[in-house]
């Protein structure tokens, strides 16, 4: 069988060849059809002819191509899409264990903040139960002892802990954590009240028993102001007298401060106390020295007298002893 002839490259195909020989390859002249046996005919008149059918194969391939890209895109759509969805649930899953142990902690800590909120109510109400024993005499304003009282019974029995419990969802965790954030605060409200009514008393219970200290140093000051008057130039020593009215002065200042120690109160009362002893005593000295002087002027006046009337009796006794004489001497004539 004969060699089949060499098939002549469409125009096309020489010229995609061209473009992809060396630059320094100089350009060849149009290439010219191979010759062929007379008994095959040239290929190259049957190449136009048979174009359509040759393109056609090429787009029912190209059709096929496209088509599976297609399938392979929807597929990877839908594997997307399912790992979107699987995803969303696998977060939202995952989202609400997070939440609910977040929640958890929240509950938690607000059971903290109450148990120390309600452990200082605890103390507020046991000591304001024991404040208000306060006698009504011991303080300067009833109303004080009331407020307390009032207060006390306005904090009543606090409520217990929330659990917290670990079972439990997210939006109960946080409804617990609300509820004793809310006690945290009424807690605090009533400690502080109960706490500034106990306040109330005591400072109520130091006025009274600055105003008593007072009102004791005011009457010292009174008496001791007596004495000093009723002992002008009835003392022994006018020291003492001196010595009084320095102590008045003295206490007085004691009296007209805002707040006087029951200490300076005391001392002062005591500075009084001693000075009157003092002009008391020598009042007492100054009155048996003027006994005494008295009772002796009255000694010597008594003396005097009784020594007059002794000469005056001797004078007379002696006058008539002489007149007796006298007359004796004249009767023997």
């Amino acid at each position: 069988m004969p060699a089949a002839p060499a098939q002549a490259m469409p125009a096309e195909d020489m010229q995609a060849t061209q473009v992809f020989q060396p630059s320094e390859v100089p350009a060849a002249a149009p290439a010219q059809p191979a010759t062929l046996p007379p008994t095959i005919p040239p290929l190259d008149q049957f190449a136009d002819e048979e174009e359509p059918e040759e393109h056609e194969p090429r787009h029912q391939g190209g059709g096929k191509k496209n088509t599976g890209k297609t399938v392979g895109i929807v597929i990877a759509v839908v594997v997307v899409v399912a790992l979107i969805a699987g995803g969303l649930f696998w977060w939202h899953s995952n989202s609400s264990k997070v939440s609910q142990a977040a929640a958890l902690v929240e509950c938690k800590a607000a059971a903290k903040q109450y148990d120390s909120a309600k452990k200082k109510l605890t103390t507020a109400i046991t000591n304001g139960q024991t404040s208000a024993q306060t006698p009504t005499s011991d303080v300067a304003d009833v109303n004080t002892i009331t407020t307390l009282n009032q207060a006390v019974q306005d904090a009543g029995t606090p409520a217990d802990t929330a659990t917290c419990d670990s079972k439990l969802g997210a939006d109960e965790l946080k409804k617990q954590t609300e509820d004793m954030q809310s006690k945290v605060s009424d807690a605090a409200d009533k400690t502080d009240a109960i706490n500034s009514a106990i306040k109330a008393v005591n400072a109520s219970k130091k006025t009274a028993n600055t105003n008593s200290l007072k009102s004791n140093l005011s009457s010292a000051v009174s008496q001791a102001q007596g004495i000093l008057d009723n002992s002008a130039g009835n003392v022994a020593d006018e020291n003492t007298r001196t010595a009084l009215q320095t102590a008045i002065t003295e206490a007085n200042t004691v009296a007209s401060s805002s707040n006087p120690s029951e200490a300076d109160v005391n001392n002062a009362i005591s500075k009084l106390q001693k000075a009157e002893a003092d002009v008391n005593a020598s009042m007492q000295a100054k009155q048996k020295a003027d006994a005494d002087a008295a009772a002796q002027a009255e000694a010597e006046k008594k003396a005097q007298e009784e020594a007059a009337a002794a000469e005056a009796q001797k004078k007379a006794e002696e006058e008539a002893d002489s007149s007796s004489g006298m007359n004796s001497g004249t009767g023997s004539n």
